[in-house]
């Protein structure tokens, strides 16, 4: 089986990328819940927002791993 290193490596580097700046906002959102200043609602579309996205880029690194290079 044949695996495109470069692509799955891109992947995971957008991931990575894209996930750092999701956390970003999320630990802001928390802050602000926290000070009274953001109902419960927004952290959990935010919770649905990351994990719609991990299952995003999971997909996407399965096609990277059985794409022929």
């Amino acid at each position: 089986m044949n695996v495109n290193v470069a692509a799955l490596v891109a992947v995971f580097l957008f991931t990575a990328l894209m996930l750092a700046i999701f956390g970003t906002l999320y630990r802001g959102a928390a802050r602000s819940h926290q000070q009274g200043e953001l109902d419960f609602e927004g952290i959990r579309i935010l919770r649905w927002g990351m994990a719609g996205q991990v299952a995003i880029y999971a997909v996407l690194a399965l096609t990277a791993f059985l794409a022929w290079p």
